[in-house]
């Protein structure tokens, strides 16, 4: 069997169990965007990890390294937003090929250093070594939260309100622009949706301290894919509506420049960043004024559903299934 053939969440499924020698204080492990561990009687720590390849998440000769560095501290923000929680401290480890200049990596470290001014995380470490042929960048980041406010993905209940705090579909723009290598008047903004995305963590501890949203998750794999986890996670079914996604005008006038279908760009491809939630009928207004008081968005685009499965209602009122793809690293 390669891995391939299960996918990066059948391999996750595989090696979850006995994981845990010893169980106090350890309130959720494998399967959510954090680990989350009990720290004092009040907060709890929230620990994440991402990982980014040269060739599989980014190419070096196209990314410059001031945003590679931003951006690998952000995906880590970004999880940590989407449990409600601070980010804290941040650990990086580095593996470095010979044909990587120095000066290259003071960049990187730049850019990193940036990120983590903007979110009060301090780094306080990590590890280098050397690398055979890729660059590789693992950053671990702490943080922390009140255990009572915490939100994860498996809460979601029928009847609840679909909602997204950001616009979606602009870093997949970015994404179709440097591999296509399209020239576009707005290009430099698509390019940084993609390269130097901004994560949303004021708006995840708005989301948590309110205390009425059921479920949340940043979108990283796609809009359809991390909505798919909270179904899956939850036991229920989602509708979302394309007249209802959030999208960037300079998104729809690339769309429209390079004839290419939003629907896919918006659900499919992801790494915006922005955060996916779900949240009671009664109390969408309550959460909707304390975001846009704080200075976020709020975009109701669907609701949660008894049925299992995704689906879409589209612009002419037909509705299909969606799958509930997005990234997969072993494919």
């Amino acid at each position: 069997m390669k891995l391939k053939d299960i996918g990066e969440f059948g391999f996750i499924d595989r090696i979850k169990s006995e994981t845990l020698v010893r169980r106090e204080n350890v309130i959720k492990g494998i399967g959510d965007d954090c680990s989350v561990y009990r720290s004092t009687r009040d907060l709890v720590t929230l620990f994440t990890t991402d990982m980014l390849i040269e060739d599989i998440h980014f190419q070096r000769a196209v990314t410059p390294p001031d945003k590679l560095g931003r951006k690998s501290i952000a995906v880590n923000l970004s999880d940590i937003a989407a449990m409600g929680g601070s980010p804290k401290e941040a650990l990086i480890s580095i593996a470095i090929p010979d044909r990587v200049p120095v000066e290259y990596l003071d960049s990187v470290y730049e850019g990193m250093k940036s990120m983590a001014r903007e979110f009060d995380v301090n780094l306080l470490g990590g590890d280098t070594t050397s690398s055979p042929s890729h660059l590789v960048i693992n950053v671990a980041l702490v943080g922390e939260a009140r255990e009572q406010e915490i939100l994860y993905r498996s809460g979601a209940e029928r009847d609840d309100v679909i909602f997204l705090t950001g616009p979606v579909g602009s870093a997949a723009a970015g994404l179709d622009l440097l591999l296509e290598n399209r020239s576009f008047s707005g290009r430099e903004a698509l390019l940084d949706a993609h390269l130097d995305p901004h994560p949303h963590v004021e708006a995840g501890r708005i989301i948590s301290g309110q205390r009425v949203a059921h479920s949340l998750i940043d979108v990283s794999d796609g809009l359809a894919g991390d909505l798919g986890h909270i179904c899956a996670e939850s036991g229920v079914g989602a509708v979302i509506e394309e007249g209802k996604m959030p999208t960037t005008e300079l998104f729809r006038a690339y769309c429209e420049r390079f004839k290419l279908d939003p629907v896919p760009l918006t659900i499919n491809v992801g790494e915006d960043y922005v955060l996916l939630g779900t949240v009671p009928e009664k109390a969408e207004s309550k959460l909707e004024k304390a975001l846009r008081a704080g200075g976020c968005d709020y975009f109701p685009i669907g609701k949660i559903v008894a049925e299992p499965g995704l689906r879409l209602l589209a612009r002419d009122g037909s509705v299909r299934a969606i799958k509930p793809s997005g990234w997969n690293h072993f494919f």
